[in-house]
């Protein structure tokens, strides 16, 4: 992994569109207002983190920020880049950013199937599992308490 780097971008970097492009594909391929669900309310606000593989994005991340809590959304890694350890990569960083804000608790929304790789990072389930409003898919709601 050591190729693999972290950098924080803006909605105007030319990055941002390859970003984009990954939570499309892996969110939501074959929706015909795939970019209406990626461009919701939090989109422009956020603090959109990616992984690089040289110059290709790999893999992504948003944070959102709101009094004294984080929230963790659109996490996406290449499908052919998965099982790396790239998205233990970004969580940890925007963990990291979170604690370096002076946030108390950071909130997700994990697919069931991530459950666990959140869960290794101290994330603990909050409430009972739901379907995704844009998708229909099974998540969980997921919080970080910091100390």
């Amino acid at each position: 992994m050591s190729n693999f780097e972290l950098s924080y971008i803006t909605t105007k970097s030319p990055l941002y569109k390859e970003a984009v492009e990954i939570r499309e594909q892996l969110f939501f391929k074959n929706m015909e207002n795939s970019l209406d669900l990626i461009n919701d309310d939090f989109e422009l606000e956020g603090i959109h983190l990616v992984c690089l593989n040289e110059d290709e994005v790999i893999g992504t991340g948003r944070l959102n920020i709101e009094k004294e809590i984080s929230m963790i959304s659109q996490m996406a890694i290449k499908s052919s880049y998965q099982k790396q350890g790239i998205g233990a990569k970004i969580l940890k960083e925007l963990i990291r950013f979170s604690i370096e804000k002076g946030i108390s608790k950071i909130e997700l929304s994990a697919r069931e199937t991530a459950i666990t790789f959140y869960e290794k990072f101290n994330f603990k389930p909050m409430g009972d599992k739901y379907p995704s409003n844009k998708t229909g898919i099974i998540h969980q709601s997921m919080v970080l308490k910091i100390d």
